[in-house]
């Protein structure tokens, strides 16, 4: 954030320029010439010093993909890659020089979307969990939270927890919300849609509360309708 205080050139023309108020009530002469141009030094100097308008930030990348009633955002510096235990399921990782088969084993954060048929939603979260800690060398460490929560607008389920593989430590969350037809099928089960994002302890990770952005920022297909 640009703060003139700090900057004694920049302060020393703000204390010119704050007198310019008073020069409106003084007759015009010299003083007036001197504040104005002192005035005047003071936005050269904020300008020059980087004060002026800055570039709007990076808009987030969105992650979606056919057949998947689920769209989220994601953080720039992460792109696109193919999931290489299962292509058809919509990925990003970071960094962006993490690609390829080993996507997983060079990423220091991953999201993954996708829909699924099951009877409730804590009943696809398990089925999820499941999946992931099937992994040889991966082991669940904690549970950090598990209940209801907002998916996007939408009241979901989650399970946030930590689990280690052979290189590292990560928080892990898997968030659960129905989407699809609002009604179940004849068998009782219904259409749900996941995020799956984790990421690492290693240095140049990012700050796990990409999590609660990733997943707050869900847009879900419902009866049809797009995501919303």
């Amino acid at each position: 954030m640009c703060d003139p205080s700090r900057d004694p050139i920049a302060r020393q023309e703000s204390k010119a320029a704050g007198l310019s108020a008073q020069a409106l009530m003084d007759p015009p002469g010299p003083r007036w010439t001197r504040v104005g141009v002192s005035a005047a030094g003071a936005v050269a100097t904020l300008l020059l010093a980087g004060c002026g308008p800055s570039a709007p930030p990076p808009a987030p990348l969105l992650l979606g993909g056919p057949n998947t009633d689920i769209t989220v955002e994601i953080p720039p510096g992460w792109h696109q890659t193919i999931d290489s235990s299962n292509p058809p399921i919509p990925e990003m990782v970071t960094p962006t020089t993490c690609m390829g088969n080993n996507e997983v084993t060079c990423a220091l954060g991953l999201a993954r979307i996708a829909s699924l048929i099951s009877p409730n939603e804590q009943a696809a979260e398990q089925l999820v969990e499941q999946a992931l800690t099937a992994t040889p060398g991966v082991k669940i460490s904690a549970t950090i939270s598990q209940g209801p929560r907002k998916v996007g607008a939408r009241d979901g389920y989650s399970h946030r927890f930590s689990f280690t593989n052979p290189g590292a430590t990560l928080t892990c969350e898997i968030a659960i919300v129905p989407s699809g037809p609002s009604q179940p099928d004849a068998k009782g089960n219904q259409e749900f849609s996941l995020v799956l994002a984790w990421v690492t302890n290693k240095p140049g990770a990012p700050n796990p509360d990409v999590i609660n952005q990733i997943i707050g920022s869900a847009k879900v297909s419902v009866d049809g309708h797009p995501p919303a």
